[in-house]
C-alpha cells in the first residue's frame, strides 16, 4: 500500500497562521482537484474563507490521540495523493507524534512545517494577545519577569527541531520575520500547489492585526478597571478595533535595555538551536547579532497619520465602552440553556473565537462552574496562540 502524504502545518503561534488558514480554505476545492485535500467542516471552511479567525481543520480530542487520529486518516483516504493538516495546537502535539513514530511510518510519508519568529517581535505579540483576549493589565517588564524572560514557543520550537532532528522527519523551518507578505504563498509551494495560490483574495490582506501604542495603552488601562466585572471587554473592544481599522499600522512593544539582554541571554541556546536550521540569511536575531537601536520615522507626515489613527482609534473604543456601560442587565439565562451553548462551543462547528464567546457568555450566567472556566481558559489559551 503507498503510503500517505501527510503535510503537517503546526505553526507556531503569531507567524501567520491564520492567513495560510483562510488561504487554504478558500482553494481547497482547487487544492482537491489537484489530489491535495483540506478537509475541514464547510461552517468552519466558510469563516476562514471570510479572513475570520479560525483554529485550523485539527482539533485535539482527549478519546483519540493525534497518532491514532493520523493512522486513521491514512486508512480511510481513498482519493487524495497528499493530505494538509494545518493547527497551532498541533505545536504541542509533535514531540509525542514522533516519538510513536514507529506506529506511523509505514503509513504516512510526513513533512512537517514549522514558522517561527523574531524573539522581541514574538513576545510582544504575545504580551499585545494577552492584553486583547485575557484581559491582561500589567506592564510588558511585570509580563516578562513573570516568565522568567524566556519564550515559551522558542524553547518548543528547539525541542520539536531536536526531536525532529534525531528521529530523522523531514520538514522545513520558516523565518516568518522575513517571510510576513509571502508566508501563505511559500506554503503553497512546500506542497506542491503554487500555481493557484488565491492572490487575488489573500495579496494585502490582514487578520488579527496587533495594537498601536495607543490602543494597547488604553486597553491596559480599561482591563485594569474593568475586567473582573466584564470579563469579555478586552475581546469586545479589540474585536471593534481590527473589525473597522483592519490596516491601521500596529506597533511592536519596545522591551527596555536591561529586560531585553535578559530576554537573549535567557533564550540564547533555543535562538541557537533554530538558527542552526535556517540559511545565513533566514537566521533569527541571537545574542551576539541584536542591537539596541530603533530607527523610527519621525517625518511630520507620518506623526500626522499617527494621530488621525489615534483619533479614530479612541473613537471605536469610547463608542464600544459606551455600548458596555450603559447596557441594561439581562434575565439570567436558564441552566438547559447554558448547556445548550456549552455543548455548541465543543462541538467543533465553531471558530476558536465564537467558542470563546459563547463560553464567555456561559460563565457569565454561571460563575461558579469549575469545569466550566477550565474550559474557557483553555479555549482563551488557544484563540491566543492563534
Amino acid at each position: 500500500m503507498q503510503k500517505l502524504k501527510l503535510f503537517l502545518h503546526i505553526g507556531h503561534g503569531k507567524t501567520g497562521t491564520s492567513a495560510i488558514q483562510s488561504s487554504l480554505a478558500i482553494a481547497s476545492d482547487e487544492l482537491s482537484k489537484k489530489g491535495i485535500s483540506y478537509p475541514i467542516q464547510q461552517s468552519l471552511r466558510e469563516q476562514a474563507s471570510q479572513l475570520e479567525i479560525t483554529s485550523g481543520n485539527w482539533q485535539p480530542s482527549p478519546e483519540s490521540s493525534l497518532t491514532k487520529q493520523l493512522l486513521e486518516l491514512s486508512k480511510t483516504n481513498q482519493r487524495y495523493s497528499s493530505i494538509v493538516l494545518s493547527s497551532e495546537s498541533l505545536f504541542w502535539h509533535v514531540p509525542e507524534l514522533i516519538q510513536n513514530k514507529s506506529l506511523w511510518e509505514n503509513h504516512i510519508d510526513m513533512h512537517i512545517i514549522l514558522a517561527v519568529r523574531e524573539i522581541e517581535e514574538m513576545l510582544s505579540s504575545e504580551y499585545q494577545q494577552r492584553v486583547k483576549r485575557h484581559g491582561d493589565s500589567v506592564p510588558l517588564n511585570q509580563f516578562l519577569r513573570a516568565r522568567h524572560f524566556i519564550s515559551s514557543h522558542h524553547e518548543k520550537a528547539s525541542e520539536i527541531i531536536e526531536v525532529m532532528s534525531h528521529s530523522n522527519i523531514s520538514n522545513t523551518i520558516i523565518n516568518y520575520s522575513k517571510h510576513k507578505r509571502d508566508i501563505s504563498q511559500l506554503f503553497f509551494r512546500l506542497i506542491g500547489a503554487e500555481e493557484i495560490y488565491p492572490a487575488d483574495r489573500m495579496n494585502g490582506a490582514i487578520i488579527n492585526r496587533s495594537l498601536s501604542h495607543k490602543e494597547l495603552e488604553t486597553l491596559v488601562t480599561i482591563n485594569a478597571l474593568y475586567y473582573n466585572k466584564f470579563p469579555w471587554i478586552s475581546t469586545r473592544i479589540s474585536d471593534a478595533l481590527i473589525r473597522n481599522q483592519p490596516n491601521l499600522e500596529s506597533q511592536q512593544c519596545e522591551i527596555d535595555e536591561q529586560h531585553l539582554n535578559k530576554v537573549y541571554e535567557k533564550n540564547n541556546g533555543y535562538l541557537q538551536i533554530i538558527n542552526a536550521r535556517l540559511d545565513p540569511t533566514e537566521q533569527l536575531t541571537s545574542l551576539t547579532t541584536f542591537s539596541h537601536k530603533v530607527t523610527q520615522d519621525n517625518s511630520p507626515e507620518k506623526i500626522n497619520q499617527i494621530r488621525e489613527d489615534e483619533c479614530i482609534s479612541m473613537r471605536l473604543i469610547g463608542d464600544t465602552l459606551l455600548k458596555v456601560l450603559t447596557k441594561k442587565s439581562q434575565q439570567k439565562l436558564s441552566n438547559d440553556t447554558v448547556d445548550a451553548i456549552i455543548k455548541l462551543s465543543q462541538s467543533g462547528k465553531v471558530s476558536k473565537t465564537t467558542e470563546v464567546e459563547l463560553l464567555a457568555l456561559a460563565k457569565e450566567n454561571r460563575p461558579q462552574g469549575q469545569k466550566l472556566a477550565r474550559l474557557l481558559e483553555r479555549a482563551q489559551t488557544e484563540l491566543s496562540n492563534t
